[in-house]
């Protein structure tokens, strides 16, 4: 699989994992990111990015591991703040707010050693959706297509694992649930 794909590309062949923003967000910003960069929108719709790809191919001892470290994690409601770019980059895309309950799943994960460390940002990694990786549309230019951020907050109870196809378009593979988070009782 991945014969015709680019070295980079080569790299995600057993996928990773995202998050993916619900429907009626996805289908607000994903004509957004078809008309911005519809090169990177034909691989794969509007996400966030969770784990560098996995390193191998996961076993079915793997997927469990994933499974009991995505459990242990309550869901959480994260919010897309206003679009911005990376400091000396093209790429225009939205923050995701609050950081914290993202990056801890973020570490449990990577603490299970399946996921390739070497490749760029694996540290300095910066939770956001990408718009644009290669377009050219002023940040200024977006913040009036955008919603504001109050409605870009959303319930978090799932995260995927994404494979691409021989034409390198992400699908799904499975679903992995976070523990249910449950409000305070009232007194």
């Amino acid at each position: 699989m991945g014969g015709s794909w680019a070295m980079w590309q080569r790299d995600y062949r057993y996928g990773t994992l995202v998050i993916m923003p619900p429907p009626n967000l996805a289908s607000t910003l994903d004509p957004i990111r078809e008309r911005l960069d519809p090169a990177s929108a034909a691989h794969i719709g509007v996400h966030i990015t969770l784990t560098p790809p996995f390193a191998v191919a996961p076993s079915s001892a793997d997927e469990e591991r994933v499974r009991l470290a995505i459990r242990g994690v309550a869901s959480m409601r994260l919010q897309l703040d206003r679009p911005t770019q990376f400091s000396g980059s093209s790429v225009i895309y939205l923050p995701v707010v609050p950081t914290q309950a993202f990056m801890k799943l973020r570490e449990v994960l990577l603490a299970t050693g399946l996921f390739r460390l070497d490749l760029p940002h694996s540290t300095d990694f910066v939770p956001h959706l990408t718009l644009s990786e290669f377009g050219t549309a002023p940040v200024a230019v977006l913040g009036s297509e955008i919603p504001p951020p109050e409605a870009m907050a959303f319930l978090v109870e799932a995260v995927a694992w994404v494979v691409p196809d021989e034409a390198f378009h992400f699908k799904v593979r499975r679903t992995f649930m976070l523990a249910a988070s449950h409000p305070p009782l009232a007194s």
